[in-house]
């Protein structure tokens, strides 16, 4: 018996509008869509049929559905769009069509049909995996214009994407370019500078360490040094788009320093500018200070390492006394001396707007007393580092001083200063602004850490303390443990290398059963043996709170290793954890892959140098466990394994688990002896694996047959972005095959072949390589006996 149709849809738009009739009782029992729309509640008649409008589907695209629908088959046509027909049947709800047609957009660009695709897409950004699959794709047909020296071009191609995209993040990601490491010539600076010419959307650019050009010093070089310098600043006083500009690591030199002081005083729209590494000189650093009395929207402004000596410094301090904008300075390295740091407290008495100072490393000595008198005075700055100036105790007592005083400073970073830790103990018992402290190499023992305990009994904003290097020993440990019972706001605390041993361990572990506010825990290199593992251990299944615990180098051996393992299986906050050089060995190893299996919050484990000295059944039987941990756990993201010499049959065995594992992103498996073996089998993982970003698989020996795995892998890969392969003699074969590859993969980042015997015939195959890929920025050749220099645009470190 025949049914009759009871359905008319009108699907599409005037004049493209097609009737189809089809039977409401089986497109409501195949989609709930059209149940709830078909029902008597909504459904309009006609002359004994169901009338039903579908304007938003194209009549090609319905087609493809209904036939679905009444035959359960899906085939397309080149003509019809997959992106159209997936958000039909989204909508329609048919979602073996909708993740059928998603996961080949995700893994195929030809799947796409650009540019009606993206237009389409930025409609529906809430499909965010799409957009950001679409985005890709479009930035790789960008880079690959940027890669030909092709910048107006790949500008305007950016610039049509903005217009169409609505996202106010795609816009925001798409309006900055980062070109660093770049080997850019002075032809490439002059396309540059022509697009900024007529930019009207870029706002952020990153030219560091593109060295404009080849950098050794003579009259060419230099000359087009200049000339592309010159450029540029031309190109900056015309445009009104840019607000971010990095400059950092390009040898600029004083000259250069000057010409981009004049852009300052010119330019309104730049409001972030880094210089760092450029040996600017005192003669730039005073231009700077300048053009700083002038421009009145530059707000950060970084100096790194730049050699400005005291006159620079001074300049700038004086600059500081008239600018009114800028409200972040790094003059990190620069050997302001006392005179520069004199004249820099000068400035804060009278400046108004500066927030973040950054004076590190300037052998500021006793200038660093005059920068806390002023701190007594100063009312906006909020965060101020001395690290490594040579202060002493008695600038020690005057920056305490200064704390029971300052109403604003919230970070002060004073590591390496040899201070006077009882006076910063007394003022932060007073203090009732700063929020982060750090206190490392201070040489501050066990009697200062008493006083800076009995501080943190008293004190209610510090949340940040780092006392790295501080011979605290166990006697101070225990005083910081007590006090941390009474403490509420401390949420982490750095205790790396103190010696705190096994009673410090175990004093901590008990706190660690009360307090309530620590996240972050860093006992590095303590001493802290098997017992003051296993007193932690134990305080992890009571602490709800602490979310990383750093216990790299403490000697916690299997039974600490153990221990922690059963903790992890309870505990339900942690989420990083570090058990590096501990030696865990095969039991405590094993522990620890059992536990990964029930764990659900651990996202980041490092487990580094633990197993050296484990024999063959032992490695094959943990590599297992630790297969079969990845293969049932479903939150890890990062995994180092590295140096643990699991062998060619413990990296067959992590390859199985690659195949099944679908949230890690990077593993770690450096000086391994995997061999060629393990690398044929992690290569062949790296087919179905869809999550994995980064994979190091340096110093294993897979030599060339595993490279030439690894190389068709990375054919049909579309998911890591880095590969690290140093060391691994896979020579020209090798090498030739991984050039090929590079040919067809579009995204891989970074690339490591440093130490692989790939020779000068393995370097001209990687130059043809560099030709026709569009997506890779870094390539490390280091080693290779490679007899002539390869030239790209992209960064080669040879």
């Amino acid at each position: 018996m025949t049914v009759q149709f009871d359905l008319k849809i009108n699907v599409g738009e005037k004049p493209y509008i097609k009737e189809f009739k089809a039977h409401s009782i089986i497109l409501s029992a195949r989609s709930d869509y059209f149940k709830a729309a078909l029902s008597s509640r909504w459904a309009r008649k006609e002359e004994g049929f169901i009338i039903f409008d579908k304007p938003n589907i194209s009549p090609p695209v319905f087609e493809i559905i209904i036939n679905y629908i009444y035959t359960g088959t899906f085939s397309n046509n080149d003509e019809v769009s997959l992106l159209d027909i997936f958000i039909a049947a989204d909508e329609i709800g048919l979602f073996e069509i909708s993740q059928q047609v998603e996961k080949r957009l995700l893994e195929t660009e030809s799947a796409w049909k650009f540019p009606k695709d993206f237009i389409t897409i930025c409609k529906y950004y809430t499909f965010t995996n799409l957009l950001e699959t679409a985005l890709k794709f479009k930035r790789k047909e960008a880079l690959g214009y940027f890669r030909q020296g092709k910048f107006l071009k790949g500008m305007e191609f950016y610039e049509k994407i903005l217009k169409t995209c609505p996202s106010a993040e795609v816009q925001e990601s798409l309006s900055s370019w980062d070109f660093s490491r770049y080997n850019c010539g002075s032809v490439e600076i002059n396309e540059i500078s022509k697009a900024l010419c007529k930019n009207t959307t870029l706002t952020s650019l990153n030219l560091s360490n593109i060295q404009f050009g080849t950098i050794n010093v003579n009259f060419i070089s230099s000359f087009f040094k200049q000339s592309g310098v010159n450029a540029l600043a031309d190109a900056l006083c015309k445009n009104f788009a840019l607000t971010t500009l990095n400059l950092s690591s390009n040898k600029l030199g004083s000259e250069e320093g000057k010409t981009v002081a004049d852009v300052l005083c010119k330019n309104t729209t730049l409001k972030d500018l880094n210089l760092s590494y450029n040996n600017l000189g005192s003669e730039g650093g005073k231009a700077l200070a300048d053009s700083l009395c002038k421009n009145s929207t530059l707000k950060d402004l970084s100096l790194t390492c730049n050699n400005l000596g005291s006159e620079g410094g001074k300049a700038i301090a004086d600059a500081l006394c008239k600018n009114s904008t800028l409200i972040f300075l790094n003059l990190r390295h620069n050997d302001l001396g006392y005179e520069g740091g004199k004249a820099l407290a000068d400035a804060l008495c009278n400046n108004s707007t500066l927030n973040i100072l950054n004076l590190e490393n300037n052998k500021l000595s006793s200038g660093g007393k005059a920068i806390a008198d002023a701190l007594c005075k100063n009312t906006t700055l909020s965060s101020l580092n001395l690290n490594i100036n040579w202060m002493g105790s008695e600038g020690g007592k005057a920056l305490a001083g200064a704390l029971c005083k300052n109403p604003t400073l919230k970070v002060l970073n004073l590591n390496s200063n040899s201070i006077e830790g009882k006076a910063l103990a007394d003022s932060l018992c007073k203090n009732s602004t700063l929020t982060s402290l750090d206190l490392r190499e201070n040489k501050l023992g066990s009697d200062e850490a008493k006083a800076l305990a009995g501080a943190l009994c008293k004190n209610s904003t510090l949340e940040d303390l780092n006392l790295r290097y501080n011979k605290l020993g166990s006697k101070g440990g225990k005083t910081l443990a007590d006090a941390l019972c009474k403490n509420f706001t401390l949420s982490s605390l750095n205790l790396y290398d103190n010696n705190l041993g096994s009673e410090g361990g175990k004093a901590l572990a008990c706190v660690l059963c009360k307090n309530t506010t620590l996240t972050i825990l860093n006992l590095s290199s303590n001493k802290l043996g098997s017992e003051g593992g296993k007193a932690l251990a134990d305080a992890l299944y009571k602490n709800f709170t602490l979310t990383s615990l750093n216990l790299y180098d403490n000697d916690l051996g299997s039974e600490g290793g153990k221990a922690l393992a059963g903790a992890f299986c309870k505990n339900s906050t942690l989420t990083s954890l570090n058990l590096s050089s501990n030696k865990l060995g095969f039991e405590g190893g094993k522990a620890i892959a059992d536990a990964l299996c029930t764990n659900t919050t651990l996202r980041y484990l490092n487990l580094y140098y633990n197993f050296l000295e484990l024999g063959s059944k032992e490695i094959e039987a943990l590599s297992d466990a630790l297969s079969d941990a990845l293969c049932w756990n479903s939150t890890l993201t990062f995994l180092n394994l590295a140096y643990n010499k699991i062998g060619s049959e413990g990296g067959k065995s992590l390859a199985h688990a690659l195949y099944k594992n679908s949230t890690l992103t990077s593993l770690n498996l450096d000086g391994n002896h995997i061999m060629s073996e393990g690398g044929e089998a992690l290569a062949y993982a790296l087919y179905k694996n869809s999550t994995l970003t980064s994979l190091n698989l340096g110093g294993n020996q897979i030599m060339s047959e595993g490279g030439k795995a690894l190389a068709n892998a990375l054919c049909k890969n579309s998911t890591l972005t880095t590969l690290n392969l140093h060391s691994n003699w896979i020579g020209l074969k090798g090498g030739k095959a991984l050039a090929d590859a590079l040919c067809k993969n579009s995204t891989l980042t970074l690339l490591n072949l440093q130490r692989n015997r790939l020779g000068s015939e393995g370097g001209k195959a990687l130059v043809g390589a560099l030709c026709k890929n569009s997506t890779l920025t870094s390539l490390d050749i280091r080693f290779n006996n490679i007899d002539f220099k390869l030239k790209s645009i992209i960064k080669i470190d040879q």
